[in-house]
């Protein structure tokens, strides 16, 4: 039996057909394997991590502030992918003496958050003043405050101190040693010295200072001299004194 010819407007739509079938199948599994939150493409693989949940840095940055540099870390935040949307499941606070603080309201909004959602621009906003920023590309959040949402340290003076690192005596003696020789035009010299203590004397919070100096060692003019005989005690971040003190 003969073979039948194509003719060429048939091959032509043989060949766009076999295209078109081997091309619209790679094209639907890109939009299967990834998905686009706030302008940023997720991968399946990050999406699957997202979805059973991760920890991010938490910092807080100053409104109006360039760059990253000045901001503090002050906790961590749980987020997951929860159906396409991108949620806070509970946010961890670290207490730091070093990290900047934040408002009583700020705070109270910021614990109170239980699976909050972010819009489309990955924020949260939580008052007037604050508001959270996810950044995909960087893996991190950010409280994004104005100085009105920022709070005040308060610290007591005993903190700076601190307790007393020594529970037994200890004592602390400094010295300065000093010869000199006068020579005469007559021929005739003289020597002298001279000899300056410092002792510091502490059981734990309590201290006992003494200062002198002795001149004229070892020669018929020898006198010695008491400039500070003081007792010290610190207590509450403060420190009490009272003895002499010869100026």
């Amino acid at each position: 039996m003969p073979l039948r010819r194509f003719s060429p407007g048939l091959k032509a739509q043989f060949a766009f057909g076999m295209v078109f079938l081997f091309v619209q199948p790679d094209a639907s599994a890109a939009d299967i394997s990834a998905q686009q939150i706030g302008g940023v493409i997720i991968p399946q693989a990050f999406s699957q991590a997202l979805q059973d949940g991760m920890s991010v840095p938490l910092y807080i940055h100053l409104a109006g502030s360039q760059g990253r540099q000045d901001d503090q870390r002050i906790g961590s935040a749980f987020i997951w992918l929860d159906d396409g949307q991108l949620r806070i499941r509970k946010i961890q606070l670290e207490e730091s003496e070093d990290n900047a603080s934040v408002s009583e309201q700020t705070r109270q909004q910021l614990m109170a958050l239980a699976n909050a959602p972010f819009n489309e621009a990955l924020t949260i906003p939580l008052t007037d003043n604050a508001q959270l920023d996810l950044s995909l590309r960087q893996l991190l959040l950010q409280l994004v405050v104005k100085r009105e949402a920022l709070g005040t340290v308060l610290r007591s003076r005993s903190e700076d101190i601190g307790q007393s690192s020594v529970n037994t005596l200890s004592s602390n003696l400094s010295y300065n040693l000093g010869v000199y020789n006068n020579q005469l035009r007559n021929g005739g010299s003289n020597t002298s010295s001279y000899l300056s203590l410092n002792n510091v004397t502490a059981l734990r919070e309590h201290h006992v200072v003494l200062d002198g100096s002795l001149y004229g060692i070892g020669s018929g003019q020898q006198d010695c001299e008491l400039y500070k005989a003081m007792y010290e005690r610190d207590f509450a971040g403060h420190r009490f004194a009272g003895g002499m003190l010869d100026t």
